[in-house]
């Protein structure tokens, strides 16, 4: 079982008392009309700001709708890109008719995760983290899935904004 290595711990430890990270998910298709976005572990409603750049409501304020989730880390297996079971309970009114929806298209469900950290709530700490969403299941209020990164193939490595390519680097080459 995968642990926490020591710097992310040294980072929660010398993280301020009154700090608290936000755990948030926004989950879209092309057959919803606004993507349906939600954050763990609060009572209420909360506003966040979308980082300029988003595809959708780039730099605005957002209200994500309260509603549990929970996820473990990401399953390893030889040959098979990494995924995780997400499951979301009490899965809102507004969320099953678009959740219903999705299910009668041939179009994975696109995930977002992002965490916000107190005091700035204008735009996330960590992310956004694009995901996709199979295997879906409704069973009663709660909605479960397998996760996995989009395209994680053609993804760069280290992110930045550089091609890796056979002139500049031959050792490539097969």
């Amino acid at each position: 079982m995968p642990t926490h290595n020591e710097a992310l711990l040294e980072a929660y430890a010398s993280c301020p008392p009154s700090a608290r990270i936000y755990y948030t998910l926004e989950v879209w298709q092309s057959s919803f009309d606004q993507p349906a976005r939600i954050v763990a572990n609060v009572g209420d409603d909360m506003a966040f700001g979308i980082e300029v750049g988003a595809v959708r409501n780039s730099g605005e304020t957002v209200t994500f709708m309260a509603c549990p989730f929970q996820a473990g880390y990401p399953e390893q297996r030889e040959g098979q890109p990494p995924s995780i079971k997400v499951k979301i309970d009490n899965v809102a009114r507004e969320l099953v008719p678009k959740i219903r929806t999705a299910q009668g298209t041939r179009e994975y469900l696109q995930v977002l995760y992002r965490e916000y950290s107190t005091p700035d709530l204008s735009e996330p700490a960590y992310g956004p983290v694009e995901f996709e969403l199979r295997n879906v299941a409704m069973v009663g209020a709660s909605l479960t899935g397998d996760v996995m990164v989009k395209n994680l193939r053609n993804k760069r490595f280290p992110r930045i904004m550089k091609n890796y390519d056979y002139v500049q680097f031959p050792s490539l080459l097969p």
